[in-house]
């Protein structure tokens, strides 16, 4: 199963860093349209009970309809940014008022399965619009997300006694989160320093890496709710080892929006 899970983890490293660094933006953003938004909205279909067949087919097409008219028309990005972030905004409050046994998202299952547009195509927005800035920025929140993983999992394992989120993800402790935040607070300096050219531009630039790191901890536990209603261990089979599609980007779906607000901050100089 490690093994399995090894060999996963390179290919789509390598493929994910191909697309970044090798495709323009307008062929990464319908790759990406594609992987994020298709499969994603796929899996969220299956996940909250849409039904097999045709309806699950289609069911990402409206997603993808809506992500593919926002680049076609050149909507604005700040607007979709305010929507992601009104839309964490209540997720982080179900999150916070979530109870195993209620129900409720059995008896309207429209709660979840609406949520997959709001959530899904902002954040793939965000994604292509960090690449048009520079490809770089991708590559940072994907390694921002996965050093925030890799932090705390070494210090949940070492130090890790507070459960975070036990009716969620009993996995998950408080310890492991400030692991995480200590090791991704070092990249973001050296990106900082590298990437901005003043002392507030960089200030900002580690406060919103910081506030995506921590919102990415939602998009994971988000994920774990969905599933843990339809008693799901993962969001698809596509990925051996790994799961599905939004077993691997649930950090990033959350991050993404967030990050990128931070950066359109810094470049209209708010502060």
């Amino acid at each position: 199963m490690l093994k399995q899970r090894i060999i996963t983890g390179i290919i789509l490293a390598i493929v994910a860093g191909s697309a970044i660094y090798l495709l323009p933006t307008p062929k990464f953003a319908i790759v990406s349209l594609f992987a994020i938004v298709g499969m994603g909205a796929w899996e969220w279909a299956t996940l909250t009970g849409t039904k097999e067949g045709l309806p699950q087919k289609l069911a990402p097409l409206p997603a993808m309809l809506i992500a593919y008219l926002l680049l076609l028309f050149g909507w604005p990005l700040l607007p979709v940014l305010f929507v992601s972030v009104i839309v964490w905004a209540v997720i982080i409050w179900m999150l916070f008022n979530y109870r195993q046994g209620t129900m409720l998202y059995q008896n309207q299952p429209y709660i979840l399965k609406s949520l997959s547009l709001l959530v899904l195509v902002p954040a793939w927005y965000a994604l292509v619009n960090l690449h048009g800035t520079h490809s770089g920025y991708v590559f940072y929140l994907i390694s921002l997300i996965a050093l925030a993983d890799i932090g705390a999992y070494f210090a949940g394992k070492q130090f890790g006694k507070t459960k975070l989120a036990p009716q969620l993800s009993p996995g998950k402790t408080r310890e492991g989160v400030i692991g995480g935040l200590a090791v991704t607070f070092v990249w973001s300096i050296i990106w900082a320093v590298y990437s901005t050219g003043s002392a507030p531009d960089a200030l900002l630039f580690i406060v919103f890496s910081m506030l995506a790191v921590v919102i990415s901890v939602m998009g994971d536990l988000f994920i774990s709710l969905i599933k843990r209603e339809v008693g799901a261990d993962d969001s698809g089979t596509l990925l051996p080892g790994h799961g599905g599609v939004l077993d691997r980007i649930d950090s990033l779906l959350a991050a993404a929006p967030l990050f990128t607000l931070g950066l359109l901050w810094i470049k209209l100089g708010l502060l």
